[in-house]
């Protein structure tokens, strides 16, 4: 008998099925995106609070009144079109939801426990801090028919510990060693150095049929994915929809009521919103709290999830973009020039929540308590850049993403109106979704950008991004880099807890970023949607959704 999957993923039993008991869990190329052109924003920090009041009344755009689809098409609507159906490919959870629901992990991260449970691995024992031994789920086939065992997981590992074929888990991957299969069904891995997180470092590891791999390799596996999961690809026409058709093989026991999957990109929030509240749609993500109340009028059902994602502005110290950014104290200006608070109350009603001079959140290791923020002060932000010999300011190109984040053109609006106050002139370009995921990838947003980011549950998964020599860092800080080395291989928890406290410390009197604040994620389904579980990271999974 197997337990019902859920989002919990993967012992908490209910109703059985007649689904395999195994399952743990129930759970042509984009064209080129342009730029909009440089916007002068001018909104400062009382129009601003007094602006953003009124949008809240604002009524949701027309929609038509069709029907998402007739009985059994699940339809959601998300920020963008995906770039790359490899979920090794990206990071951005928008695109691994779709690309997970053909492609499973090892691993997954259970939202309510927090615990790394297996999925295409049987068990994982972690038998030394260099070594960790994993059984492979014995009776599983690939949609071609190829078999999932220790060839295949042994294949996968060593994609995924190839930067050129899983670019965007270098971090991950690097700290492999070998890889080696013991018999037909287990596989032993070692890492370089010691790794506490071995079973985050699973979870972010897709498991591929190696000789289709072999066949058609990371560029054809990007447009036509062969997976274990509960979904196969039917069709896939860029930018307008994304179509699967469920797995009528598949080993947990294939979703009920859903006939087909229907991925729709939507980059304006408040137009997934109203066609959510039209029918057109049966989930929508990313949700501005300002569409909640009509939705919940409407009968929509609103799922509120404190969100891991940390937000902030990446503030350049690349030695090619020579700018004002490099002195510490400009650094340390902007901070003080950004009223956060005045930013959670008026777009996200309070919600979202100020950092504490720091990205871990209070459950993380290392989250360090004796760290407050930035307070509001414009004054002493206009005396650090006359220090600095910036007493009229300065002028600098500012990047933010149109569809990426809830409400992100409207956060980005704020802060350059704050930044205009203390006389920093911003010079904004506005980026669709896609394409400033492409300009990330390629480190190409600086001198100054917006970015909202969920790493895996760990330290090491967040500040790894400001390692010197990470793809797109763009922090230059051999002290900090030190300090992401030693916690990321410290298996003492205390121990590993204090370097993190004192990372922490160091980009704070660094002020290597703006800090900003912490989401909150809201979610909307139809009244026929069922088992919908989103995580803190956006991630959620598609084996867990029924249509009743």
């Amino acid at each position: 008998m197997r337990p019902r999957r859920t989002g919990r993923r993967p012992e908490a039993a209910a109703a059985p099925r007649t689904q395999d008991p195994r399952d743990p869990r129930r759970t042509k190329p984009r064209d080129a995106c342009r730029p909009s052109p440089e916007i002068p924003m001018k909104l400062n920090r009382r129009t601003f609070i007094a602006g953003t009041a009124a949008s809240a009344a604002l009524t949701a755009m027309p929609f038509s009144k069709l029907r998402a689809q007739d009985g059994g098409t699940l339809t959601i609507a998300h920020g963008y079109d995906p770039r790359s159906l490899w979920p090794n490919d990206f990071t951005a959870q928008e695109m691994l939801n779709a690309a997970n629901a053909i492609t499973e992990s090892l691993c997954w991260g259970d939202p309510e426990t927090g615990k790394v449970v297996p999925i295409l691995l049987e068990s994982f024992e972690q038998t030394e801090p260099t070594k960790v031994v994993m059984k492979v789920r014995p009776g599983i086939t690939f949609t071609n028919g190829e078999p999932l065992d220790a060839d295949a997981v042994v294949n996968s590992l060593t994609v995924f510990a190839d930067i050129n074929q899983a670019p965007a888990y270098g971090f991950f991957g690097k700290s492999i060693d070998t890889i080696a299969k013991v018999d037909d069904m287990t596989v032993e891995m070692t890492t370089k150095e010691p790794y506490p997180a071995m079973g985050l470092l699973l979870a972010q590891v897709y498991v591929t049929p190696p000789k289709y791999w072999t066949e058609v390799g990371v560029d054809g596996f990007r447009t036509q994915p062969i997976g274990t999961g509960p979904y196969k690809l039917v069709e896939w026409v860029r930018d307008n929809k994304l179509v699967m058709e469920p797995n009528a093989d598949y080993w947990g026991g294939a979703p009920e009521g859903v006939t087909q999957l229907v991925w729709r990109p939507v980059p304006n929030d408040m137009a997934r919103a109203a066609g959510l509240q039209a029918g057109e749609f049966d989930i929508a993500t990313n949700l501005p709290i300002a569409a909640v109340g009509m939705l919940k009028g409407a009968g929509i059902e609103i799922i509120a999830v404190p969100s891991f994602r940390i937000y902030m502005l990446t503030l350049s110290m690349l030695p090619e973009e020579d700018t004002p950014l490099h002195d510490k104290r400009v650094r340390q200006a902007l901070n003080y020039a950004v009223d956060k608070q005045a930013i959670v109350d008026a777009l996200f009603a309070g919600e979202a929540k100020v950092l504490n001079g720091q990205l871990l959140r209070p459950a993380q290791v290392g989250y360090n308590p004796d760290l407050s923020d930035y307070p509001y002060d414009p004054e002493k932000a206009k005396a650090l850049l006359a220090e600095a010999g910036y007493p009229d300011g300065f002028e600098i190109q500012f990047k933010f993403p149109s569809g990426r984040y809830a409400q992100d053109r409207e956060v980005a609006e704020a802060v350059s109106g704050m930044l205009s106050e203390v006389g920093v002139t911003t010079n904004m370009v506005a980026l669709e979704a896609g394409e400033f995921l492409a300009q990330l990838d390629a480190k190409k947003l600086g001198p100054l950008a917006m970015l909202g980011t969920a790493p895996a549950d760990d330290p090491d998964a967040m500040f790894a991004q400001f390692r010197s020599d990470w793809r797109y860092s763009y922090t230059q800080s051999p002290e900090l880099d030190a300090l992401i080395d030693a916690g990321a291989s410290e298996i003492d928890p205390e121990k590993r807890g204090e370097t993190y406290a004192k990372l922490s410390q160091l980009m704070f009197d660094e002020a290597f970023v703006l800090y900003l604040y912490q989401g909150a994620d809201f979610y909307g389904t139809s009244q026929q949607v069922k088992g919908f579980a989103p995580r803190g990271d956006q991630r959620y999974l598609l084996a867990d959704i029924d249509l009743a």
